[in-house]
């Protein structure tokens, strides 16, 4: 998962902080705050983030308490059968858990919110869990190599 002043860190059950020191580690993704302002929470102001998620990353199913709309800039994710190319978007309203795969060339999508700050929990199986870790260990090398920092 990404983070920017606006996350809060997650809720997590056991079997995410069983699996989350080995997948912070992957370094799967980079995001970049382009518009927000922390202080003023969820009760205020809008955010915007830019995110990029490498080849097949898993994104484990979550939740946030806020509605976001998401917008593909370039490559593609999976959401179960739907994929989401560049040019495509898609709402999760709050608190509606979600996840995603990135493509086989990674994605990079907008992320709008009516919101400067927001919470989010993690809902992931350990099933999906060991099938994210998976990729982890397959891909880490190559997120290292095709994922430079936002400036």
């Amino acid at each position: 998962m990404h983070a920017t002043p606006m996350q809060r860190p997650p809720k997590l059950d056991r079997p995410a902080l069983e699996a989350m020191p080995e997948f912070s580690t992957g370094k799967g993704t980079v995001a970049k705050l382009l518009y927000g302002d922390p202080e003023r929470g969820e009760e205020g102001g809008m955010s915007l983030v830019l995110a990029k998620f490498g080849a097949h990353f898993h994104l484990p199913r979550h939740s946030h308490s806020v509605d976001c709309l998401y917008y593909v800039l370039a490559g593609e994710l999976h959401m179960g059968r739907r994929v989401v190319k560049a040019g495509d978007g898609f709402f999760v309203p709050a608190h509606a858990p979600y996840g995603y795969v990135a493509g086989p060339e990674g994605v990079e999508v907008l992320e709008f919110r009516a919101a400067s700050a927001y919470d989010s929990q993690i809902h992931e199986s350990p099933a999906g869990w060991a099938r994210i870790l998976d990729a982890v260990r397959t891909h880490r090398a190559a997120w290292a190599e095709e994922l430079a920092p936002y400036r």
